[in-house]
């Protein structure tokens, strides 16, 4: 393909990167870029301003023939470039919105969708906003608290957002969930329905953590009540 083809694309379209990943507006997402037809998505999308569009494989592979990829992305700004004497690069890149794709073009190296961007549905009273933000954000000092517990390396978050979409797309982007049922969760437009979602899924998930973490409690126990024992067969 010559790269001035690349160079028409409308105002409602967008270069799009199938991923294993789901990314949430607010996410920061490192990445690699080793193929040539993604070095010349990103040089496109750093000569034009543009913003490109991260979204979850749905059928095929990250490299070689073009994925099929799930309709709900998000797109996400070039923060930073570093770039390698063969030509490679190392990209932080930044969640701005969330995207719908209308429509995908295959006649570019890479995946292009015709996008429309998606709002924010928050219309909820003020009072029935806050107590769902004041449990979901409970539940979530929870959850983090109980994985710093049971996974060495875990390192809980600084800050808490309190504004309910912050909120939801953090959570969302910190859960240890399915790719799929991350999908979900990025495809549910409603900002109090993203949380009700949340909410189930960190009650969940809490339950089944403090119970790794009370199984593996009794069995640190066991297994020091047993050790002099075992000391003294191996001695």
């Amino acid at each position: 393909m010559q790269t001035d083809a690349i160079q028409e694309l409308a105002e409602d379209e967008m270069p799009l990167f199938p991923l294993e990943v789901v990314l949430f507006p607010g996410g920061v997402l490192p990445l690699h870029i080793f193929e040539q037809r993604y070095r010349l998505m990103i040089q496109y999308c750093l000569d034009n301003n543009r913003l490109f569009g991260i979204v979850l494989i749905k059928r095929g592979d990250e490299v070689g023939e073009h994925a099929e990829p799930y309709l709900v992305g998000t797109a996400v700004k070039i923060l930073e470039v570093d770039r390698l004497e063969d030509g490679r690069m190392n990209l932080i890149t930044l969640g701005q919105h969330r995207f719908e794709i209308m429509k995908i073009r295959r006649d570019l190296p890479y995946l292009v969708g015709q996008v429309r961007a998606l709002e924010i549905d928050d219309t909820e009273t003020s009072e029935d906003a806050e107590t769902r933000v004041v449990r979901a954000i409970q539940l979530y000092r929870t959850y983090e608290s109980l994985l710093a517990d049971l996974v060495p390396e875990w390192k809980t978050v600084d800050e808490i957002p309190t504004i309910p979409d912050h909120l939801s797309y953090q959570i969302a982007t910190r859960l240890q969930i399915p790719l799929t049922d991350k999908q979900q969760l990025i495809e549910t437009l409603s900002i109090h329905q993203l949380l009700d979602r949340e909410i189930e899924l960190l009650e969940r998930e809490n339950k089944r953590l403090k119970i790794s973490l009370l199984a593996r409690r009794s069995f640190e126990k066991h297994d020091t009540n047993i050790s002099p024992w075992k000391n003294a067969f191996l001695n």
